[in-house]
């Protein structure tokens, strides 16, 4: 008895040591190392109340309040091995947790754990102690209390058994090593206090584990050495992923490329073209062209997304202008293709809406696109639902297609970077594997949600929901009445309209006058903006002037800056034409002074509503 109570004497004071140089020395403040304090303390605790009830037993006439300080000694034991397994959880599976609480929530192990070891330390003071010994009958196991701890350290020390056997693979040997020890001298100690009761042998054990623990974990040169080793094998893995994101970028860039400057050579190479094949030809090139556009778009928004510069640019919007634009692009990009878009959007949704309309429209074109890549015949369904509570609306969309359908081992990697499924490889669809991801993340900014149904063969549907406050609660009405009525109508006649181009390259000036000349527009050019400024001091008229961004001497905002400045000049609406056309573009050339953005390539149906708005008729949905 004399020689287990000075063990555990000396194991106090080679733990006071650890805690002192534990506690003067720092550390990574992650959840592993607030666990191992909680640890260090409770073993603290333990070896006290051990030598405090010897000593009140034996040695006193305080019986009563020895056997307190006892069984609170055993409590503590209980409570040490429940944060042990939490902690075995930290390093050997690698929760992302902040705090203790967060840990308990959100692992699902840590939560079973910690209730069944509620019940039990609710259990355990129930316990009856044996109080009747005598110093010739003394023993540190009095009664059922202390074998219900052991049997339930034998329980937690099973379950990091199981743990460890089914992460072997992902753990350190470092780790693995600590494990192993303190399990195995958690069971050797049980027992040995168990064949010899009256010798103090828990205390001792709980005092080895710490040290332990801190020499191959908690240890703050090892750790730094193992942060020296994480940052090396994030650094290969940045390394490797810029390799295959060069890699995949070179082919999924090259490919429309390939159709577009193939095409486009077999038709000025060819003297005796057929008008139809060469009609079909375009069609290819066009589309070729839109995918390499959209492959653009994606890097862009991956890019400014995985900088953390992307944020909510919120503003009044009509879903209902967002469903009428998309079904243009979504109908002009099927053309001619054997499949069918259906948009149908409740009546009773809210007119005008409050929220960031340009990553709603990026979310709803980047799902809609990926089930025209995946379908080759049937249709494609965009369906609008509403919730109204209290002056917020949940748009609930849900966009079903015909196509190839997912297969199961391909869910998770739906969200994942330049990840494709299987059936992309097979039948050559084009992409970059970013669209989804992309749009993951603008529904979580968002505060929304994302989740999908899938059979393979059949098709897929995606659900989106997002909620945006409610400006105008009036209803949109029937908008398949106006889509039919916008499909429609004819290019404006602006006859006796003129219109300035400022754009230092003459090839895009061509597009654009070939695109504005439907409107029969009369048309100027400037390949500068010191020529566009120059025009307008010298006093010529305009209705319109679109306006390039980058250009050379005087860009884009610095013209439109100077024309603000103007007084007693009649400055028309002035429409920013730039191929800048990342996330959030729009809001700042709109703060700059531009009246309105159109991007390159030009999309013709935004150009018509640019044209309906400042010469025609505006339809608001």
């Amino acid at each position: 008895m004399k020689t287990g109570l000075l063990l555990t004497i000396g194991s106090t004071g080679f733990t006071a040591l650890l805690m002192v140089s534990y506690y003067l020395q720092e550390h990574l403040q992650n959840i592993g190392s607030k666990l191992y304090r909680v640890l260090l303390t409770i073993v603290a605790v333990i070896l006290l109340t051990e030598i405090g009830s010897t000593y009140l037993i034996l040695y006193t006439n305080l019986t009563l309040l020895g056997y307190l300080v006892l069984r609170a000694s055993w409590f503590a034991g209980i409570m040490w091995f429940w944060f042990f397994y939490m902690y075995s959880i930290c390093f050997l599976k690698g929760v992302k947790a902040t705090t203790i609480k967060d840990l308990i929530m959100t692992d699902t192990r840590c939560k079973i754990v910690s209730i069944i070891s509620v019940i039990c330390l609710a259990i355990y003071v129930f316990l009856p102690f044996n109080q009747n010994m005598t110093f010739e009958t003394f023993t540190y196991l009095p009664g059922w209390p202390t074998y219900f701890t052991i049997a339930y350290a034998g329980l937690i020390v099973f379950l990091a058994i199981i743990l460890m056997i089914k992460r072997r693979n992902e753990i350190n040997d470092r780790s693995r090593r600590a494990v192993i020890l303190i399990l195995t001298e958690s069971i050797i100690f049980s027992v040995l206090q168990i064949v010899f009761p009256r010798t103090m042998l828990f205390g001792l054990a709980f005092g080895l584990g710490m040290y332990f623990l801190y020499f191959y974990i908690e240890n703050p040169d090892l750790l730094m050495v193992a942060s020296l080793e994480d940052s090396r094998k994030e650094i290969e893995r940045s390394n490797l992923a810029k390799t295959d994101f060069l890699s995949n970028m070179s082919h999924e860039i090259r490919s429309p490329m390939n159709a577009i400057v193939g095409f486009s050579e077999t038709i000025l190479n060819d003297p005796n073209y057929d008008p139809e094949s060469i009609r079909v030809d375009i069609e290819h090139i066009a589309t070729s062209g839109n995918n390499l556009l959209d492959i653009i778009n994606n890097i862009l928004d991956i890019s400014k997304i995985e900088s953390g510069n992307e944020t909510l640019e919120e503003k009044e919007y009509s879903i209902g202008s967002i469903i009428m634009e998309l079904s243009s692009i979504i109908d002009a990009r099927l053309a001619n293709r054997p499949i069918k878009f259906i948009p149908e959007v409740d009546s009773q949704i809210p007119r005008k809406i409050y929220g960031d309309s340009t990553k709603v429209f990026q979310v709803l074109l980047n799902v809609l696109t990926n089930s025209i890549k995946y379908t080759e015949v049937g249709k494609i369904k965009l369906n609008l639902t509403k919730e109204i509570k209290n002056n917020y609306v949940t748009l609930r969309f849900k966009i079903s297609d015909t196509g190839y359908g997912i297969k199961k081992e391909d869910y998770d990697k739906l969200f994942e970077k330049f990840s494709r499924l299987s059936s992309a490889t097979t039948n050559e669809i084009e992409g970059t594997g970013l669209g989804l991801v992309i749009t993951k993340r603008y529904v979580d900014l968002l505060g929304g949600k994302i989740w999908f149904d899938s059979e393979y063969g059949v098709g897929t549907t995606f659900y989106v929901e997002i909620a945006q406050r409610i400006i105008d609660s009036n209803p949109i009405g029937d908008i398949r009445e106006s889509r039919n009525h916008i499909d429609n109508l004819e290019y404006l006649d602006c006859s006796g309209k003129k219109i300035l181009i400022v754009d230092d390259n003459e090839l895009n000036i061509k597009v654009a006058k070939r695109i504005l000349s439907k409107y029969k527009f009369t048309i100027e050019t400037v390949t500068n903006g010191k020529d566009c400024v120059y025009k307008i001091k010298e006093g010529q008229q305009y209705d319109m002037i679109f306006l390039d961004h980058m250009m050379p001497e005087m860009d884009g905002i610095e013209v439109v800056h100077i024309l603000r400045k103007l007084e007693d000049y009649n400055i028309p609406p002035i429409i920013a034409l730039t191929a800048n056309a990342i996330t959030g573009a729009r809001d700042m050339y709109l703060k700059e002074g531009f009246d309105e953005y159109l991007s390159k390539p030009i999309n013709l149906a935004e150009l018509n509503q640019i044209i309906k708005r400042y010469f025609g008729q505006r339809n608001d949905f």
